[in-house]
């Protein structure tokens, strides 16, 4: 039997779960590799999107799920070229920053893509960081009842 100090440790060092999505630019595919972000991440970028009235999703979870998609991708995804991961540029807000004024090529991949394919990364993202763990945290809370039952 694991103790909670061993448990902790593992967390430190995660097998390495991402999930790939593949999308055209310019008639072409390419190939976006997420992650799940850490839990604090992820909570402090759900906090920066509030719920659109009226849309279902939004309000069962407490954020807007797809802008929460565009805040969450640069954390959490990367291009992937011939095996090798390669982060994409991200203007930073701060003028004095030595990269500032560079082209955010975020904002360009989600003008370039259909919305099938924003669509497609915001599934991805939000499976990865809400729905996965919340259905993890779910059979374990089952099997730890079933094993009381028994």
């Amino acid at each position: 039997m694991t103790t909670f100090e061993d448990d902790l440790a593992a967390a430190q060092a995660p097998e390495d779960e991402y999930a790939d999505v593949l999308v055209l630019i310019n008639k072409k595919p390419h190939t976006l590799r997420f992650r799940p972000m850490d839990g604090l991440s992820w909570a402090a970028e759900t906090d920066r999107h509030p719920p659109r009235p009226n849309v279902v999703v939004d309000s069962k979870y407490g954020y807007n799920i797809r802008t929460l998609t565009k805040g969450a991708a640069p954390q959490c995804g990367v291009l992937v070229v011939d095996g090798e991961e390669h982060q994409l540029q991200v203007d930073p807000f701060d003028p004095e920053h030595p990269t500032a004024g560079r082209v955010n090529q975020w904002e360009q991949l989600f003008k370039a893509i259909s919305g099938h394919e924003f669509k497609r990364i915001t599934d991805v993202i939000w499976f990865l960081n809400e729905y996965g763990p919340q259905k993890e945290i779910e059979a374990a809370g089952k099997a730890l009842a079933d094993s009381a039952k028994s």
